[in-house]
Parts: structure tokens; sequence; C-alpha cells
């Protein structure tokens, strides 16, 4: 266990590079996530089920959630076709999976000194890597215009690291930044190398250029300093967010320009598509995921090619995923299991917060990299 988890960390950070597509690009399996099953295997193989019983009674929710996906899904599964299904099926696999094994991931950590130190150890080589290679991107391959045909963002001169997305990196570097800010001792007990590494990742989200993250991580950072009383230094974070932005490099292009208008307007379409599918079925939802197949036959997108676009089978807010994929039960459901996993671990509350309030404009919540990062930073909190 403790070698997959070295080598899941290793994979984990190669990020897009680490992907392998199947049938164009609707299908795309991730190598980490093999050694995640695997590592799922072997905590199988030492606890059994008994975990995933335990945890019934805590985290009813969750699996009150999980139980109205599969209905949903089971629902429509007649108005879309077997290949259709199948990779729909796939992506409620996914969300199941990463799940269950950050309840298995809890189960191994808790109480035992040796795992959290390895688990401790795997977070420092993730940071490690995570700074290699998004300073060599942002350094030596600022331009991801020459990804376009694969249906990449044309993202330029922002930091977007191995994930391609810089909503997604930024979500990786506010997690990375919280684990260093509360838990940060597993990491290092110097003090200098703890603030060294939050103001790297600080400075990381920075070159993100994304509006939405610098408003969630500043709102989650003011509602920890308001319940902490800490005013001083919600102060100075706003000076020191502040100045770094204002002082970031904003050469030539849109998407370094901090007052631009038109991801606003997109937005403000894309939502207007997820509730017009929505409306189809209102209560149940299409059924997670098939959207891609919804947004065809909607002509919200053009058949020809619709594999290839990765925004094809989501939209830009997480909650709105879940809203046309689930109904609206689901999306309460959904959002009273974030609800309910703050309130039993206050430590999940803030990344929680961070995460949702980045989802409101991005999807994030539901991105495999950032369900693997949140399960596995979430797991140390929970150590004894």
């Amino acid at each position: 266990m403790n070698l997959l988890l070295y080598l899941t960390i290793f994979l984990f950070s190669l990020g897009q590079i680490g992907r392998i597509s199947f049938f164009g690009q609707q299908i795309n399996l991730y190598l980490y996530e093999i050694l995640v099953l695997s590592g799922l295997m072997v905590l199988l193989g030492k606890y059994r089920l008994k975990p995933l019983t335990d945890s019934f009674k805590e985290y009813r929710l969750a699996y009150i959630f999980f139980i109205w996906l599969a209905l949903s899904f089971l629902i429509g599964i007649s108005q879309y076709k077997a290949i259709e299904n199948f990779v729909g099926f796939l992506y409620l696999v996914r969300i199941v999976l990463y799940w269950t094994y950050g309840i298995f991931l809890r189960r191994w950590i808790d109480g035992n000194f040796a795992s959290g130190k390895i688990l401790d150890n795997s977070m420092r080589l993730l940071i490690i890597l995570v700074i290699l290679f998004s300073a060599v991107q942002y350094l030596f391959y600022p331009n991801l215009r020459n990804l376009i045909y694969a249906g990449w963002d044309p993202h330029l001169y922002r930091m977007f690291g191995t994930f391609f997305d810089t909503s997604v990196a930024g979500a990786v570097y506010g997690l990375i930044l919280m684990r260093l800010f509360f838990t940060g001792d597993g990491i290092s007990k110097n003090k200098f190398i703890k603030k060294a590494l939050m103001i790297v990742f600080l400075v990381f989200i920075v070159l993100t250029y994304s509006r939405i993250l610098y408003l969630s991580l500043t709102i989650a950072a003011g509602f920890f300093a308001v319940r902490k009383k800490r005013f001083k230094a919600i102060l100075v974070f706003i000076f020191l967010f502040g100045a770094l932005i204002l002082l970031s490099p904003k050469p030539f292009g849109e998407g370094v320009n901090l007052m631009r208008t038109f991801s606003i307007r997109s937005r403000v379409a894309d939502y207007q598509n997820a509730l017009k599918i929505w409306e189809k079925n209102p209560i149940f939802g299409i059924g997670y995921n098939r959207l891609r197949y919804a947004k065809v036959k909607l002509n919200l997108i053009e058949e020809a090619g619709s594999e290839l676009t990765h925004s094809g089978a989501s939209f830009h807010s997480s909650f709105l995923i879940i809203l046309a994929t689930s109904g609206t039960a689901g999306l309460v459901f959904f959002i009273s299991l974030l609800v309910g996993l703050a309130r039993l671990h206050q430590p999940a509350r803030y990344p929680l917060m961070f995460l949702s309030l980045l989802s409101l404009g991005d999807n994030v919540l539901l991105h495999p990299f950032v369900l693997f990062l949140l399960v596995t930073i979430l797991a140390t909190p929970f150590r004894k």
C-alpha cells in the first residue's frame, strides 16, 4: 500500500499527460486511477467491507445521493444508445470509486501513525512535483493554443500546470495551500519552509488569472478569519494577495485581462443551456452523466466532433451538472451532502467551501483530479 500510494501520487502529478482516451475522447482513463483501484483492492483485502458498513450511519446522506444518481440513470436508460449508457455509467462508477477510496484511506490512516507518515511523505512528494511541473509549464509552455484541435481552451500566459485547465489547476493549488495551512507540520515543522511554500502556491493561484478562483479563496479565508477572530491575519492575507495580483505580469492576451467580459457572457449562455436540459426532466434529470448526448439531442452542440470537446460532457458549474443529470432532488441531496460533510468534519469545512464557491463558476467539485486530491488531503485531518 505504501508503494502504491507513492506511485499514485507520482502519476497524479502528470495530470492530463497521464491520460488514455477511448472512443474518440468520450472515455478518459488516467493512469493514477488504475493504482487507485489497485490500492482499494489491497485495502478491501485488509478490512473487507467493514469501513463501508461502518460509514453508512455517519454518511447516510452520501449513500442516499449515490442511490438517487443510480435511480435517475436507470429511469432514462431506454432513451439513449448502449454506448451512451455505457459512457454515462462509467461516470457514475468513477464518482463512487473516489468516495469508496476515501472511506478506506481514512480507515487505513485512523490511529495508525506509520500510515499517517506515509501520507505526509506522499503529500511532500506531490508538492515538489506540482511546483516543478507548474513552473516548467509557465516558463517554457505558456501557450496551449496548439492543442485547440484536441478540445482544450487556448490558455495563453496563464499557469495551468499539467492539468491543462486554469480552474482545475487553481483548485489543486488551493487545496495544497489549505493542506499546508491547517496540517502543514506533517510536511515540514520548519515555519519558514511552510510559509514559503504557501506563498509559492498563492503566487501560482494568482498566475491562473481566474477571478472566480481569487474570489472563492478570499471568501473562504475571510470566513475562517471571522470564525477564529483572526482579523489581523485576514488583513495581511488580503494585502498580500492583492499586491500579488497587481504585480503579476500581464503580457498580451485577453486571458490575463482581469477586466475581460467574454468569459462572463459564455458562462451565462452555458447556464442557460443547463437549465434547458433540466426543464426536460426537472425531477429525475437525464441521468449521470449523459450530458454530451443530451446536448446533441437539443442541438446545443454539433454532433460532429462532439466527442473531442472536453466541455461537452459538463457545464461551467458542478451544481448545474448535478441539477441537469439528477434533477432537483439530486441537487438537494448533493448540497445536503456537502453541508453534512462540513458539519461532521470541521477541518473539511474550508476546503469544501472553497471548492463549492469555485464550482459555481467552473466544474471542479466533480473533476477526477480534484476529487482524488480532496479525499486524499481530508484523510489527514481525520487522523487521531
